[in-house]
């Protein structure tokens, strides 16, 4: 028996292209011995090689020697194609109908038309016995008459053309449903059907697209708000009054998969009547960090001017006992998103201020025609940088250290828990069953508050350099349902602005979490600190029984701008 091991698969030698060179045409393998060896064209970069698109050709070289026959074999639908191609050319126009779905020549090129898992045989006869060893398993000859057989199987999964499905909803009812099979054409735009949207109101876009292995979506709407999504069941809003073309899906396979995209237009008219909703601030104003303030309204704004009179922008600061109105210098509708109304006050504001805003008796009007409904004191969430410390690494207890089973592992040591309960119920310790963001929290949990328990559970300055300054910290902090703790300190250390903080649960609710705050003044931190904190019996009185627990998460940091 000849045992193969001189000659391994060679995938993607030459991915063989320009495929009209005569260069193996008549090739003849020596006679001398009797070896089994091939190339295939498979791109030799690709992640997946058996992961081609459909017509897509892979050319196969047999260079076995001492054979006496071989065949190749395709399976009904896909075809080999004639010498003579070039990559780039129409490739049906090579078919070769005349070889059917058998070869017996030692070069073929297979066109794969199929979807799904396609093969492809070689077949080759031996006057002796002989083996492969194959990178899966070895292949072996078994006896066939006089001549020894080797059947090699090629298997590729081909992926066809995209062919987007998807439905329109307006609430609970299906406006339109289009199939794969359906292919909708702009050109008979005037038998759609129409649709009616208040404005303000929306539709629903749901993408149904199975064939062939999608692995996203792009819904294009020009007239709508957002224009884009990529969202499987996408709500999509129209303010501008009029009639307009509902837009279109692109399917898209991407990532590892042979990658495609194919463009389905939605054969729907959408008509945008009047709202019969009230014209009025939705969700909450905010500060940019060019100190505009903005908001969104219930549909899109009419271009405005000479309506800043009509705005009261009330400004407090706590520590410097400022309490003014500021005048509003300018007022509009953003030039991004015409739902959005934008105000530039006349002086600086500061993200230590508390700011309301107040409209009352001006004439801004939506597309529509509606008029904006007054309102009063709404609070503006104030623009900061955010945390100065990684919420999503030891400060949100991200980082995890399989060595400490009790408590929480920092940067470069663990930190000293003291006293801890057991390795089955520790008083403190790192947590995956909770988190307020990420994976992880830091669980409390005690039977009965009847001594002190603390953590030094972050050590500041080494960590994130921390500049003079006022600070806002906080801690998200849920308490479980029964707890009837009062609440924790925060024992400074070094850190002398948090030595003496008591962090007060009165009056929060349980089963949710919920954002406790400080503010701060510190010294800069440049070397590292530390900060603990301390549950002890005098801020718990009425927990020295039952099972206390709560999770903490997300200790924060951030910079608050002193009102000058």
């Amino acid at each position: 028996m000849k045992n193969i091991g001189i000659v391994s698969i060679l995938f993607g030698l030459l991915f063989l292209v320009g495929c009209d060179d005569d260069e193996y045409a008549d090739y003849s393998a020596p006679d001398q011995l009797s070896d089994v060896s091939w190339y295939m064209s498979v791109d030799p970069y690709s992640q997946d090689k058996y992961s081609i698109s459909s017509n897509t050709f892979i050319s196969f070289l047999d260079l076995s020697q001492g054979a006496v026959s071989h065949e190749w074999i395709i399976e009904e639908g896909n075809s080999f194609l004639k010498e003579g191609f070039n990559k780039n050319d129409s490739l049906e126009l090579f078919t070769d109908e005349a070889a059917g779905l058998i070869i017996d020549k030692g070069k073929a090129h297979v066109l794969f038309r199929n979807s799904g898992f396609n093969k492809v045989r070689l077949v080759n006869k031996f006057t002796e016995k002989v083996s492969y060893n194959s990178e899966e398993s070895p292949l072996e000859a078994f006896q066939e008459g006089d001549l020894w057989v080797i059947d090699t199987i090629f298997t590729f999964d081909v992926y066809g053309k995209l062919m987007p499905s998807f439905k329109i909803m307006q609430g609970d009812t299906e406006i339109i449903n289009i199939t794969k099979d359906d292919l909708p054409s702009i050109d008979d735009a005037a038998s759609w059907p129409t649709v009616e949207v208040e404005a303000g109101s929306f539709l629903t876009y749901v993408d149904l697209t199975t064939e062939d292995r999608p692995s996203g979506r792009s819904w294009s709407v020009a007239d709508g708000a957002p224009v884009t999504s990529g969202l499987e069941s996408a709500d999509i809003k129209f303010f501008k009054l009029g009639t307009y073309p509902a837009g279109e899906i692109k399917s898209v396979r991407s990532g590892n998969l042979p990658s495609a995209n194919t463009i389905k237009i939605i054969p729907l008219n959408v008509r945008v009547i009047p709202s019969s909703q009230p014209f009025e601030i939705s969700g909450i104003i905010k500060e940019s960090i060019d100190e505009k303030i903005s908001f969104q309204v219930s549909g899109e704004l009419q271009p405005f001017t000479g309506e800043e009179g009509n705005f009261t922008v009330n400004v407090k600061n706590e520590t410097t006992g400022f309490d003014q109105n500021i005048a509003v210098q300018t007022a509009g509708v953003r030039n991004d998103d015409a739902t959005y109304l934008e105000l530039k006050l006349a002086a600086p504001i500061y993200n230590s201020d508390v700011i309301t805003v107040s409209y009352s008796g001006g004439s801004i009007k939506s597309t529509d025609t509606r008029d904006l409904l007054d309102f009063a004191n709404k609070q503006v969430v104030m623009y900061s940088a955010g945390n100065i410390l990684a919420p999503n690494s030891w400060s949100g207890f991200e980082v995890a250290d399989a060595n400490i089973k009790k408590a929480y592992a920092g940067p470069g040591s663990s930190f000293w828990v003291g006293a801890n309960g057991t390795d089955a119920d520790p008083f403190w310790a790192r947590t995956i069953e909770k988190a307020n963001t990420g994976d992880a929290s830091m669980r409390f949990s005690v039977d009965g508050i009847d001594k002190t328990y603390q953590i030094h559970t972050y050590g500041l300055g080494t960590i994130d350099k921390i500049p003079a300054g006022t600070y806002k910290v906080s801690f998200m902090v849920y308490l479980e349902e029964g707890n009837t703790m009062g609440g924790f300190w925060t024992w400074g250390g070094e850190v002398i602005p948090l030595a003496s903080e008591l962090w007060s649960f009165d009056g929060l609710p349980r089963g949710e979490w919920v954002k406790m705050e400080h503010v701060i003044t510190t010294d800069a931190l440049d070397v590292k600190k530390k900060v603990s904190i301390v549950i002890n019996t005098g801020a718990n009185p009425n927990a020295s029984s039952g099972r206390q627990t709560m999770y903490l998460d997300d200790f924060s940091f951030v910079e608050l701008e002193a009102r000058q």
